[in-house]
């Protein structure tokens, strides 16, 4: 059975990219805004981009990958936008690019899928772009949910360690939770991986979904057409794959994979 939720509680899913908050919580959301409860989505690198793009190898084959049209960033903030309303929650574009986007002195800072991956290249200034961004400070209790960074994608890094920095100065009423990106988590040494990264005492924690959880992920997911093609051969593959991946062996219930912060 699904967990109950607690109504004096907003929820702050805060998501790299346009589709990681759906594709990796999917199933919590659409639990929570069935339970009444407020949810917001912020895309944290989900600006669009002004004048010359970036010359890369990584940039020509995505948009040939996305088959987006001539603005295929607008077209990806459109899909997130319908994602996030099926599942009845509201959405936040922060302005700020995804790193493929990002240059300095006209050269692209992320020019291979191997970049993509690797360490957070020095000149990149999304970092000290975050530090700008405010979060509400709602009269009811904040939880907050950040990446864990599984799978080490750059733009996941930084907004991890934005996150954790958060923890300085966090007023009161916020909580923080760490989620498991999907589909990076289908290997359980890439989690393994990036809790190694955590310098804090984390307690998993599975969040149970039912039937109609799961339907609901999989409706969201399907409308980010840009993306299917780079995990999956379409969308009734991503459906199974979903399924199987949200299947807790232990006890063959459908979940989502948290990590709370042990006090």
């Amino acid at each position: 059975m699904a967990e109950t939720t607690d109504r004096d509680q907003a929820h702050l899913f805060v998501s790299p990219h346009f589709d990681d908050g759906v594709f990796s919580c999917g199933g919590r959301i659409h639990q929570l805004t069935r339970a009444g409860e407020p949810v917001t989505v912020l895309t944290m690198m989900g600006g669009l981009h002004a004048g010359t793009l970036p010359k890369s190898p990584i940039l020509d084959d995505l948009h040939k990958r996305w088959s987006a049209g001539k603005d295929p960033l607008r077209a990806r903030q459109e899909e997130d936008e319908r994602a996030l309303s099926r599942l009845n929650a509201e959405h936040v574009h922060i302005d700020l690019t995804d790193c493929v986007y990002r240059q300095v002195d006209g050269l692209p800072l992320y020019p291979s899928e191997e970049s993509l991956f690797g360490s957070v290249h020095g000149a990149d200034y999304a970092s000290e772009y975050l530090k700008t961004v405010s979060l509400p400070d709602p009269e009811r209790q904040l939880v907050l949910y950040l990446p864990l960074a599984v799978g080490h994608h750059v733009d996941h890094q930084i907004v991890r360690d934005w996150g954790i920095g958060l923890l300085r100065n966090k007023p009161e009423n916020w909580s923080l939770v760490f989620y498991a990106e999907y589909p990076y988590f289908n290997t359980e040494r890439a989690i393994t991986l990036a809790l190694s990264k955590m310098d804090m005492p984390l307690r998993e924690k599975r969040i149970e979904l039912d039937e109609a959880d799961l339907a609901a992920k999989v409706n969201a997911i399907a409308c980010y057409n840009s993306q299917i093609s780079t995990f999956w051969e379409d969308v009734e593959a991503m459906a199974l794959d979903l399924r199987r991946s949200s299947l807790d062996p232990r006890t063959g219930q459908l979940v989502e994979r948290y990590w709370e912060i042990e006090s």
